[in-house]
Formats: C-alpha cells, sequence, structure tokens
C-alpha cells in the first residue's frame, strides 16, 4: 500500500475531492489550515477566506490507484495552483 499526502491550496479542496471521488478513491483525511515554511515563503492565510491557506490531504491505497491520482492531479489541478505531493510506503495496522 502507499500514502499520497496531497498539500493543496485549499480553494482547489473541493476539486481534489471530487477527482478522488471520481478515482473511487476509498476515503481520505482532510486537515485544513496545514500551515508552514517551504523553499519559497512562508505559507499562512487569512482568518476571513480560504486566499493563502493550505488543506493537506491523505489517501492510502494501492500503486496502480495512487499512480492514477498523481497522473490526475498533475494535469487536472498542479498545472494551474501551488501544491506538493509526498509519497511514501504504509502498513496498515488493524
Amino acid at each position: 500500500m502507499k500514502k499520497l499526502e496531497i498539500i493543496i491550496e485549499s480553494v482547489e479542496r473541493r476539486k481534489v475531492c471530487r477527482l478522488l471521488e471520481q478515482l473511487n478513491v476509498s476515503g481520505y483525511t482532510i486537515i485544513d489550515d496545514v500551515m508552514g515554511k517551504g523553499r519559497h515563503v512562508t505559507r499562512s492565510g487569512s482568518e476571513l477566506s480560504n486566499i493563502l491557506k493550505n488543506s493537506l490531504i491523505i489517501v492510502v491505497e494501492t500503486e496502480e490507484v495512487i499512480d492514477k491520482i498523481i497522473d490526475l492531479l498533475k494535469k487536472e489541478v498542479l498545472s494551474y495552483y501551488s501544491g506538493k505531493l509526498f509519497l511514501s510506503d504504509v502498513n496498515i495496522i488493524d
């Protein structure tokens, strides 16, 4: 199994969730108001809007599904908006 962590501008969160549902992803976790500092700038948004705010979406799926998600995100979202994808192996403990 693979874990994909998607950090995306909060204004695009709904679009990413629609794409995940389009690919029949079984589930995901969203953490809003993610802040941090990267190579370019410190990111934190206004309390009045989603402008400059980030969301973290975590998906755990098979490698095949994760590859489809990455391809679709690169084409439909990341070519227009900033974001980061982090991919790692994961073991699920029941």
